[in-house]
């Protein structure tokens, strides 16, 4: 499945959300009415589904967690939010957010505040509310992305829902909730992370 010209729809989005130099969502609200870019689903494809939607949203986590312009970063949050809420399957595809792209979405967080946007905060803990994300330890990274092994990683991954321990104060790495209900320091999931990795490369050869 070549979904290079969706991914160009979405760099042309986010490239005029930052070139006004807009900062909320209803900036981004404005800008993608205007384009209409909702239509982005009547192009979608009649099968795998799961891998097409996920292409979407890494791409905009892309743009999030980037050290792009903070109007850069908030492109790709908003557009991640849009996509999310316009989808028409039913139940909605939820998002999927590794450690690390959690960590960076705390500073875009941070950042925002910083800058008296106080709107990233609100839409972020809405996120979490609505249980949008699925979380994982391991890195699914956009390129790494194949129709045929998607699935099979997504079932490999300890995929958990978040929660609004995103805001403490704390080290955002001291609240991975994991499925036997510890909670893991950052070095544990690395070293779990790349122990998973290597395992895979065994196994694929």
């Amino acid at each position: 499945m070549n979904i290079d010209n969706f991914k160009k729809d979405i760099d042309v989005l986010i490239a005029q959300f930052t070139q006004d130099e807009s900062k909320t969502l209803a900036d981004m609200k404005r800008v993608w009415i205007s384009k209409k870019f909702s239509y982005i689903y009547e192009a979608r494809p009649s099968t795998n589904l799961a891998f097409f939607m996920q292409s979407l949203y890494a791409h905009c986590i892309g743009y999030m967690v980037s050290t792009g312009s903070l109007s850069n970063r908030l492109g790709g949050l908003y557009c991640l939010y849009c996509l999310y809420e316009t989808q028409p399957f039913k139940p909605p595809f939820k998002v999927y957010i590794s450690v690390g792209e959690l960590k960076n979405l705390r500073v875009l967080v941070v950042d925002a505040k910083a800058n008296d946007i106080r709107v990233v905060s609100a839409l972020v803990k809405r996120m979490l509310e609505r249980n949008m994300f699925l979380f994982g330890i391991v890195d699914l990274m956009e390129s790494s992305v194949t129709e045929t092994c998607f699935t099979q990683q997504l079932i490999c991954l300890n995929v958990l829902p978040l929660d609004d321990r995103l805001f403490d104060k704390e080290p955002i790495e001291n609240y991975v909730c994991m499925d036997l209900g510890m909670e893991f320091e950052l070095n544990l999931l690395k070293k779990m992370s790349a122990e998973y990795a290597e395992a895979k490369n065994v196994a694929v050869k």
